[in-house]
């Protein structure tokens, strides 16, 4: 999967979410940071989580090598699920 169709699923997800809870958005850029200038709170970032692992199939938190509370920007999360996505090929 190219970088470009895991940043559209993010993205997708993140709208779905911040729409669920009435959460309005700035434009999502690469450097946007997920709870600082979107506003997601730790639940809501619990959220994004389990929905990305159920688009993608797999979790990349499982493992000690990342943690969630590293993860600050979009970019940064793209970067992450690309990686686990080669890994699990």
């Amino acid at each position: 999967m190219m970088s470009s169709e895991v940043k559209d699923v993010i993205d997708r997800v993140i709208r779905k979410i911040a729409e669920e809870r009435s959460l309005s958005l700035p434009a999502l850029k690469d450097d946007t940071e997920i709870v600082d200038e979107l506003g997601f709170s730790s639940m809501m970032v619990a959220g994004l989580i389990a929905n990305l692992e159920e688009e993608f199939g797999v979790d990349p938190f499982q493992d000690e090598d990342v943690m969630i509370t590293d993860i600050r920007t979009i970019k940064h999360l793209c970067d992450v699920y690309v990686s686990c996505l080669a890994r699990s090929r």
